[in-house]
């Protein structure tokens, strides 16, 4: 047998066991994955079953994850100051990135059952609210006081006070005034990012002791929150916001916001992120 000949059988043999190597490598590493993926999973059904023991009450959560932006917006009032002069019957000033509305003439004969009935012929008005058909109304921040409208972003809606409109509503179906939050020159910052899953989110929050024994979660949603501020802008990010109320105790039936980091799992306390009032529902 000649020395080439020899040669390529050398070559072939150490090709087919390098090919054989590669694939029981890449067998292993896939069987590692689908494993740990596994007890991830056995670990999460596990917990929710501990939540569900603590008395701990929600609807099943979604195991998807989803996509958001960061979100860049300007800090700068000089135009949304600028516009204030547009707005009729109302006495209005500009404090620390809100307006604050009273109007002279109230709007009457609000169904506090169906605020938006009345409330969206009013929003739609650019004669009493700024930018209205930028928002829409939230029937989860609203409450028998206070009807709230969310300004739309990207793909989502503002769960902050600086993106919201907020009408003070008396019990016998009058709005007095409001405040605004406007955010300006939003932008998208890089691609959609993967989010966590609501599952994750609520998992989160239990294990880090932000929901106690004998609560009822009442809703849950994705939407953007203010992460952080700058001189010039702000950042905001996808956040889980899960309203939870305690059924027993001294702070039985009311209700708080908590809020997750939806791409970090993080639990977020800043920016008034967490705040807890009498009623129905709460908002920051």
């Amino acid at each position: 047998m000649d020395f080439r000949r020899i040669e390529w059988l050398f070559l072939v043999a150490f090709i087919a066991i390098d090919i054989f190597l590669f694939a029981a490598f890449q067998r292993d590493t896939t069987s590692q994955s689908d494993a740990a993926s596994s007890r991830s999973a056995d670990s999460d059904t596990t917990i929710v079953k501990e939540m569900r023991a603590d008395n701990i009450t929600f609807k099943t959560p979604s195991k998807q994850s989803s996509e958001g932006y960061y979100i860049s917006t300007t800090n700068s009032a000089t135009r949304l100051k600028a516009s204030l002069t547009s707005l009729t019957d109302q006495t209005v000033r500009y404090d620390e990135g809100l307006i604050t509305a009273t109007f002279k003439t109230p709007i009457t004969n609000v169904d506090t059952q169906h605020p938006n009935k009345v409330m969206d012929t009013v929003v739609s008005n650019s004669a009493l609210i700024l930018n209205g058909a930028s928002y829409q109304y939230n029937a989860q921040l609203s409450s028998r006081n206070t009807v709230v409208y969310t300004q739309r972003v990207a793909d989502g809606q503002i769960y902050s006070r600086y993106g919201q409109l907020r009408f003070s509503l008396t019990n016998d179906g009058t709005v007095t005034g409001y405040t605004q939050g406007y955010l300006t020159d939003v932008k998208t910052l890089r691609e959609k990012t993967e989010t966590i899953s609501e599952r994750k989110a609520l998992i989160g929050l239990y294990q880090y002791n932000q929901i106690q024994n004998n609560t009822k979660v009442v809703w849950t949603k994705l939407a953007y929150t203010r992460y952080f501020t700058l001189k010039n802008s702000s950042v905001y990010i996808p956040t889980w916001v899960i309203a939870v109320k305690a059924t027993s105790g001294n702070n039985a039936g009311v209700l708080q916001l908590k809020r997750v980091n939806a791409f970090t799992g993080t639990i977020l306390t800043s920016d008034s992120n967490v705040k807890t009032v009498s009623g129905s529902t709460t908002s920051s």
